[in-house]
């Protein structure tokens, strides 16, 4: 059974446009393997952060809206977590009435 979720992540601000679409990409892949469904992509650009992190005062956000079972948060978080452009990232299961 799929379950709704949101993860979002904030890379380093000057990642190119191919690496940002290679690890969407890489992302979409797990959460169809997963038996998912990606169900949107917001790529939000370049915002201040609130606090450093990682040396940074800024990061491009991205959102990733999709269903699918459980076990695939563990591989993206995981996977989100090997990559050194990546700063921070969070998901979120989504209740039936926050559903895009």
């Amino acid at each position: 059974m799929t379950t709704n979720y949101e993860t979002v992540y904030i890379t380093d601000p000057n990642i190119s446009e191919a690496k940002l679409g290679e690890l969407n990409t890489k992302l979409s892949e797990i959460i169809k393997r997963f038996q998912g469904k990606v169900n949107g992509i917001d790529d939000w650009g370049s915002r201040r952060l609130g606090y450093k992190i990682k040396k940074q005062t800024s990061g491009h956000y991205v959102r990733v809206y999709y269903a699918a079972e459980s076990g695939a948060i563990a591989e993206i978080e995981h996977t989100l977590k090997l990559r050194d452009d990546v700063l921070k990232q969070m998901t979120i299961r989504l209740e039936e009435e926050e559903k895009r």
